[in-house]
């Protein structure tokens, strides 16, 4: 399985240290922009979250794209390099937070998957317990600058008390 990983998921996941999900979740073929990786790797983070993060870049592939596309005029540079390494990879997902790599990622044939997905689906193949899943939702909303609507954040929770 091909996967591309944009700058947030990383980061989120690096601020829970639940960065091994990536890899238990979809596999170790996680490619990484160069953008998203000098994004994820800005000045002034946290010590611990930089050697976390350095630390899995490590066993990803981090690849140079030359002449990105630009899907949107509302996303990144390093989003469309994102999603322009997805395209040509022909990539299985791409793992994102913004509203709008999802819809051009669905436009371009591309699956993507958010942090709260990958948090969900560790709860389904049981490397997360529920309880502690929603601990790191309301971590993420309340501590770390994450981002959701109320019907998202109730669908969540359904998802998890379902599971």
């Amino acid at each position: 399985m091909i996967v591309v990983a944009d700058a947030s998921p990383l980061i989120f996941l690096a601020k829970l240290r639940r960065l091994g999900l990536l890899s238990q979740l979809l596999g170790h073929d996680i490619r990484v922009p160069r953008a998203v990786r000098d994004e994820v790797l800005r000045a002034g983070i946290d010590p611990a979250e930089d050697a976390v993060l350095k630390a899995f870049l490590k066993d990803c592939r981090i690849e140079t794209v030359r002449r990105p596309r630009q899907f949107a005029a509302a996303m990144s540079r390093a989003d469309n390099q994102a999603l322009t390494l997805a395209v040509r990879a022909q990539a299985d997902l791409i793992l994102y937070d913004e509203r709008v790599l999802r819809i051009m990622a669905e436009t371009e044939g591309i699956r993507p998957l958010g942090t709260l997905g990958i948090v969900i689906r560790a709860v389904r193949r049981k490397l997360i317990a529920s309880p502690d899943a929603r601990q790191l939702v309301d971590t993420l909303i309340r501590s770390h600058g994450f981002r959701i609507g109320v019907e998202v954040y109730q669908a969540v929770l359904k998802e998890l008390e379902r599971l």
